[in-house]
């Protein structure tokens, strides 16, 4: 498990989450300050939206006036590269760059790093960030297939390797059999390590496995404040309906 802000991850009911989509400033500040009175305990910065994300004084200066509207909330940023459903593509040295900036700005309390430029960048540019006081997920998305379990598997081994706090895998299911299938991953990766995970399959196939976190064991679910980051998010105040429906005692 991992405490942040006194949240602890893995610890009775799951945790939520919504995304911050905006292209502006102006418009930013305004869905933080919706995000602010929700019943979300991480609001998401999904920068790969902002217009200016590559303007360092612009990016700083929006990620401030977002945690002076966030309060205590925790907040969480993702650069969502195009090649994992993001809106845009960096460069390697770009996406390392970025990372390392927010990371240091004491602005943030969660950062999201995609598994396959965490291969490239190594353990030690994770650490980096860690020492920075920042919780690291480190996600994997496949918005074309759900892969075989051994892939899963694979790549939450990797994640535990690099030195994740929480591992993140969304996959787009086919049947009902690849949702099946992800609401199992949890207990057999259990076997491999003990990293708490965030799983969902996306979609409207999917939808129940974002509902049914505290069920199948994952510690973070995503839903939409007013557009939705990817498929098959359901509305945060639907969604906490449904987490306290699900939640058991």
């Amino acid at each position: 498990m991992v405490t942040v802000k006194g949240i602890t991850f893995g610890e009775g009911r799951v945790k939520l989450a919504v995304p911050l989509t905006a292209s502006t400033q102006e418009e930013l500040v305004k869905q933080a300050e919706q995000a602010a009175h929700c019943p979300a305990q991480v609001v998401e910065w999904r920068a790969d939206y902002f217009e200016d994300v590559l303007i360092d004084e612009k990016l700083i200066e929006t990620l401030t006036l977002i945690r002076m509207e966030l309060g205590e909330k925790i907040l969480l940023f993702t650069f969502r590269t195009k090649e994992e459903g993001g809106q845009r593509e960096l460069s390697l040295k770009e996406y390392e760059q970025l990372c390392l900036l927010v990371a240091k700005s004491d602005r943030i309390d969660l950062l999201d790093l995609e598994l396959h430029r965490v291969e490239f960048l190594g353990r030690g540019f994770v650490q980096t960030i860690k020492a920075e006081k920042v919780a690291i997920i480190i996600s994997a998305h496949h918005f074309d297939q759900t892969p075989a379990d051994g892939q899963l598997m694979f790549q939450i081994g990797m994640m535990n390797q690099f030195g994740a706090d929480i591992g993140k895998i969304a996959t787009m299911p086919a049947n009902l059999q690849d949702v099946l299938r992800m609401m199992n991953v949890i207990q057999r990766a259990k076997g491999i390590n003990k990293l708490p995970l965030a799983v969902m399959s996306m979609g409207d196939l999917g939808k129940v496995t974002r509902v049914a976190g505290e069920l199948i064991g994952s510690v973070l679910s995503f839903a939409s404040l007013d557009q939705a980051s990817a498929p098959g998010q359901i509305p945060i105040d639907t969604m906490d309906e449904f987490i306290t429906a699900m939640q058991i005692d």
